[in-house]
């Protein structure tokens, strides 16, 4: 039950910040649904102005799922904690990028990493303008850099060398 509850969550949710996120508003959403005798409510009419429209599609396709796997709010509820812990061990890439990127874009990096590194990852996103024109990241403890400002420090006397022939060719 556990694994079915994590597996719906993980299946639209690509970040780490966006998972600890998501389940902080499911116990706010539940507890007002299950202790607050208002059984009928939507995750919308609970969490409206508290979290991007696109966070509450996902909380909604999440309940959707809940139901169809047959798992009862209180379930959920109480599964929270517990989900909490094992997300900690879940296989993590620290990904550094110069801007802040939107959600479609996340959900594409995000569907990369699952289908090309690992399955069940998730993204810890960090913005670093220092990483124009590139990014990145750290995967299994090794700090991999893939940006513009690398490539040009690597190469510098190559780089001067080119400047040097174009400023003299005039």
């Amino acid at each position: 039950m556990l694994v079915k509850i994590i597996s719906i969550m993980l299946a639209n949710t690509y970040t780490t910040d966006d998972l600890v996120e998501r389940i902080a508003l499911m116990r706010i959403y539940f507890g007002k649904r299950l202790f607050s005798g208002a059984s009928e409510l939507t995750v919308t009419e609970v969490l409206l102005g508290t979290c991007s429209e696109h966070t509450l599609a996902t909380l909604e396709r999440w309940m959707e799922q809940f139901r169809a796997a047959a798992l009862s709010p209180l379930v959920v509820y109480e599964a929270l904690d517990s989900i909490e812990e094992d997300i900690a061990g879940l296989p993590a890439l620290t990904f550094y990028v110069p801007v802040r990127f939107d959600d479609a874009s996340i959900e594409r990096f995000g569907t990369w990493f699952r289908e090309n590194v690992e399955p069940n990852l998730l993204l810890t996103l960090r913005i670093d303008p220092k990483v124009v024109g590139g990014c990145a990241f750290i995967w299994r403890d090794v700090y991999h850099d893939y940006s513009l400002r690398y490539y040009i420090d690597r190469e510098n006397a190559e780089v001067f060398s080119m400047f040097d022939r174009y400023l003299h060719a005039k």
